[in-house]
């Protein structure tokens, strides 16, 4: 087997090629290293890892693997080509939850059968008590990993393809009225998570969107707010080490402009000033690592993902309100633009929704906002 580096899209890839019998085989294999920078040594270290990994994979004695082992120098592979928190998902899924069943079977990968992959689906369901979507989720990951066994010609098709699956289950938000927004907006003055629930009230930001707004997405003078990226705790190490600010946000859609009210203004140019009594205050103690975020503590520390999501539901329940996810309130968001009779399509540039499909869920969960329609109806028969 030889292993040849190639740059493809700005980053290095590995090109293997191989003899099956008397054909020649070719995989290609993403590195996920830059071209850009001095990254060439590191780019020949992963070449040889990979083929080390490959030749492994690919001998004469390949059928005595057993599938939960494929599944785990799958997710090694996969680790090169997807993004850290996709990464982190499939690794999850696969580590934890499917890879335990499968070495209790004792299954090899040429050994694999539909109906194999059927009971898991269905241990899964009456014994851990998932979902259909989590099926899915799963079904993803085995497809995905068994589609890259076959065109290796490790298996002479993939047992995963035409798998009939349970049936997807719509999500359906419960958002806040204007009522309880009103009164959230109230409650949470002087709180913590002041800031984060206001501006995902106003903004109908996604929980990361709005931990990652800093002063420098804020126009002042032009009157508009940037989402320009998003901060995440997912990864392979703790959730503190993996917390990051990463610069693009969740798809190119998301990436857009808000308009900045005059309060919005005024609340943020006031945060300013209060931040900066507290860098004066904390003198050294200071983390200043997120200096320019506007969602900091008063030591200047970044408020979390985690922290945000399991806060939120203590501060409602401490002000005896309706219990809601903190996503809900970007829901909410929604909800009230759609109510008040805004377009789809700009409510789906306002959410930075990839597609109006999503978007238009909304719109099916809400009975007053159809009522408009069963009016014309009426009016049109009478």
């Amino acid at each position: 087997m030889t292993a040849n580096l190639y740059e493809k899209h700005s980053k290095y890839h590995v090109m293997l090629s191989w003899y099956q019998g008397n054909k020649r085989k070719q995989k290609s294999v993403a590195t996920g290293i830059s071209v850009k920078g001095n990254n060439k040594r590191s780019a020949e270290a992963e070449r040889r890892r990979i083929l080390a990994e490959w030749e492994s994979k690919i001998t004469e004695n390949f059928q005595d693997i057993l599938l939960s082992d494929y599944l785990r120098q799958w997710l090694k592979t996969a680790k090169q080509s997807v993004a850290e928190t996709t990464y982190s998902s499939y690794k999850a899924a696969v580590e934890k939850q499917i890879c335990p069943y499968f070495d209790e079977k004792k299954i090899k990968l040429h050994e694999l059968k539909p109906h194999h992959i059927k009971a898991f689906y269905t241990w899964k369901m009456e014994n851990s008590n998932v979902t259909g979507n989590t099926i899915r989720r799963y079904h993803a990951n085995i497809h995905k990993a068994l589609r890259e066994a076959y065109e290796s010609e490790l298996i002479p098709r993939n047992p995963a393809a035409n798998l009939i699956l349970p049936k997807y289950e719509e999500y359906v938000s419960d958002f806040y009225t204007v009522e309880e927004l009103r009164k959230l907006l109230n409650v949470i003055k002087g709180e913590k998570l002041e800031t984060v629930v206001m501006l995902s009230i106003q903004l109908g930001t996604r929980r990361g969107e709005t931990l990652g707004i800093q002063y420098k997405d804020c126009d002042f003078e032009e009157k508009k707010l940037y989402i320009r990226g998003t901060v995440t705790d997912k990864g392979e190490g703790s959730r503190t080490e993996n917390l990051k600010y990463r610069s693009c946000a969740k798809t190119k859609s998301s990436i857009r402009s808000f308009p900045m009210t005059p309060e919005l203004a005024d609340y943020l140019r006031a945060l300013i000033l209060r931040q900066d009594e507290y860098r004066k205050l904390a003198g050294d103690s200071y983390n200043q690592k997120w200096n320019g975020f506007v969602n900091v503590d008063e030591q200047g520390n970044l408020l979390t993902p985690e922290y945000v999501s399991r806060a939120f539901p203590k501060l409602l329940e401490k002000n005896n309100l309706r219990r809601i996810r903190l996503h809900e309130l970007r829901d909410s968001n929604a909800s009230l633009l759609l109510a008040n009779g805004v377009d789809l399509v700009l409510i789906q540039s306002w959410l930075g929704h990839a597609n109006l499909r999503t978007t238009t869920s909304y719109a099916k969960h809400r009975i007053d906002a159809k009522q408009p329609l069963g009016e014309v109806v009426s009016r049109a028969l009478s």
